[in-house]
């Protein structure tokens, strides 16, 4: 008898013990200053993303998130910090494409799809195809465009950041799909292109609307196309490349990131932290006053995101010889 009015005893007993632990999992918060290590440099579209992610995604983690920018080797210090911290909640990453083609580019990258835990795809932005309001490609409409570089190639000096970096490969996709042929201008920096632009020294680039909001609302700046899917966030009146015909994909993706021995709790408690910052009205008006495209999923669908473009960019890679052995 005693046993059996025992029983439904520690049954409960176990079962708050066990609803405990869940919830002490989903509360864990961050217990000092918190790193967000972005590879790029400051003024760029994957710093200011990470700025306007932060700044709400403190209210909900409880602690100051500072942006640490660490633009060199087009991602490998970044990326090598980020794998080598300590799996404690107080670094995060911000990842995108370098951190599948770094390995394709360049020599002795350890790092891959493979090294990180992903608490969740934060933004996603289209590159957008620019060229001076007063330059001589500034009457042209995309056609003309791609049809002078087709049949004057190299002569349009198309400013790509760094080697083999998200606009080359679109650079690349581009001149496939058309038949066209830029000269590559690599630069330090989609600030530099912008630069170089605006001075009549490159002819066209291809950079995140962030980079290029103010020049464009200031007509400094004419959009030939975008390479995203839908409207772009903070700019009026963009065609894409397919409205006009023209196949030409590859946005840039942009994922919070943990290093791989991160505990369960500490991962949960940074995705239900993502979860809230990513749902909060502010985060969204934030993103729209910057032009950055907002996009999220949870840990599951950020994997998907990277894995796709690991196989994606490694094919591109390897079909345009630039794979190292």
């Amino acid at each position: 008898m005693l046993k059996t009015k025992l029983l439904p005893r520690l049954l409960a007993a176990a079962g708050l013990t066990l609803v405990a632990g869940l919830a002490q999992a989903q509360d864990w918060r961050p217990s000092d200053t918190v790193r967000l290590i972005v590879p790029s440099s400051p003024g760029g579209g994957h710093d200011t993303n990470a700025r306007a992610l932060s700044a709400v995604m403190e209210k909900y983690a409880g602690q100051t998130i500072v942006v640490e920018n660490q633009p060199g080797g087009g991602g490998v210090v970044a990326y090598n910090q980020m794998a080598g911290a300590k799996p404690d909640g107080l670094t995060l990453g911000q990842v995108s494409t370098a951190l599948v083609t770094d390995r394709y580019r360049l020599d002795n990258v350890k790092y891959g799809a493979d090294s990180f835990r992903y608490v969740g795809e934060i933004s996603a932005d289209p590159n957008l195809l620019v060229v001076s309001a007063k330059g001589p490609y500034a009457d042209m409409p995309l056609s003309q465009f791609l049809e002078n570089a087709k049949a004057n190639p190299e002569t349009v000096l198309m400013g790509v950041s760094g080697n083999w970096g998200n606009q080359d490969y679109v650079r690349y996709a581009l001149e496939k799909e058309t038949g066209a042929k830029f000269r590559r201008i690599p630069v330090k920096g989609g600030r530099n292109i912008l630069l170089g632009i605006l001075g009549g020294d490159i002819g066209a680039g291809l950079l995140y609307p962030s980079e290029v909001k103010a020049q464009i609302d200031a007509g400094e700046l004419k959009v030939l196309a975008h390479n995203g899917a839908g409207p772009v966030a903070g700019i009026d009146g963009v065609q894409s490349f397919a409205d006009q015909g023209v196949n030409v994909g590859l946005s840039v993706w942009r994922v919070l990131a943990l290093p791989k021995d991160t505990p369960d709790d500490v991962f949960n408690g940074w995705q239900e932290i993502l979860r809230q910052t990513m749902e909060d009205p502010e985060l969204r008006k934030g993103y729209e006053a910057v032009a950055v495209g907002y996009a999220y999923s949870d840990g599951t669908g950020a994997e998907a995101v990277v894995r796709k473009a690991d196989e994606e960019l490694g094919a591109i890679s390897r079909e345009a010889g630039i794979v190292k052995e």
